[in-house]
């Protein structure tokens, strides 16, 4: 008898989550003003599409009543907001109902993450556009390495400031204590 398989097989119609995914990011990037969809700094915005790879800028999470939220993070030339927004969200559920998952799609969050002039949305394209065209250099053999910098070493006045914490200012000395025994105070 073969041993049992590790893994399910692979799946090969694509689950409605990432079906959602896929056409919410497709609305969003044809929408005037919108200029294209990121990631964000951790990464959070991000669907696995195994065929296809990464979708980045658009996150979909189960809700609690068995339909998707749809989180999307975009990049956008400088217009009114809320009015984009609204945009983006009435084209997804609009492509939602024409891919039959209406009944599926929840609520749908518009982020902005970069806000571009038409100026900078032009040098952006501009660079992108060399990027492309340039040969691809091969890397190098050995990366160069920075040394790790020396922590800081906390300022006088450390050890009193909560957590030992120093602001690196200096504090002014403490006045001398009143000479003659605890609790009388000398006549000079």
């Amino acid at each position: 008898m073969p041993p049992a398989p590790l893994a399910p097989p692979l799946q090969s119609r694509a689950s409605d989550r990432v079906r959602l995914a896929r056409l919410a990011l497709d609305a969003a990037l044809v929408v005037p003003d919108v200029l294209g969809a990121e990631a964000g700094v951790h990464g959070v915005r991000v669907t696995a599409d195994p065929p296809a790879g990464p979708l980045r800028g658009v996150s979909v999470i189960a809700q609690a009543d068995g339909r998707y939220a749809v989180d999307l993070r975009l990049v956008a030339l400088m217009v009114p907001l809320v009015a984009l927004g609204e945009e983006v969200r009435r084209r997804v559920q609009a492509s939602a109902g024409r891919g039959g998952l209406a009944d599926r799609l929840g609520t749908v969050n518009v982020e902005f993450a970069r806000l571009l002039t038409p100026d900078e949305a032009r040098e952006a394209e501009d660079a992108r556009g060399a990027v492309g065209a340039a040969p691809a250099a091969p890397p190098p053999a050995v990366l160069p390495v920075a040394p790790a910098a020396a922590p800081p070493r906390p300022g006088p006045g450390a050890e009193s400031m909560p957590g030992g914490e120093s602001t690196g200012v200096p504090r002014p000395p403490s006045p001398a204590p009143p000479a003659g025994p605890p609790g009388e105070a000398s006549e000079r």
